[in-house]
């Protein structure tokens, strides 16, 4: 019964996909970001196996505008661990020490 969900969870997924693509203006590149054309943030969904199951979708250069389509494709937004350069945008960039 499962793995006939599957598919219908796969093209709904790739479909939310593409509307979100579709809504990204040309210009969400921020000039800083004209070294590399890799984006550095990714939604991670869930699948049907649990979270993670299903590629992220690696596509936004403004957390801003991963965070919007995390909240509309119920996932998360996190880092691309595939990004060579030092993400600023996102909180929590950096750790902090508790004081001694």
């Amino acid at each position: 019964m499962m793995s006939n969900r599957f598919p219908i969870l796969v093209a709904v997924a790739l479909a939310a996909a593409i509307v979100a693509q579709a809504r990204m203006p040309a210009d969400a590149r921020p000039a800083a970001t004209g070294r590399s054309n890799i984006p550095p943030f990714c939604v991670l969904t869930g699948g049907p196996r649990g979270p993670g199951s299903l590629p992220q979708i690696c596509r936004f250069f403004d957390y801003q505008q991963c965070l919007q389509a995390a909240a509309e494709l119920r996932g998360n937004c996190v880092v691309n661990v595939d990004y060579p350069g030092k993400i600023t945008g996102a909180p929590g960039g950096s750790w902090s020490q508790p004081r001694r």
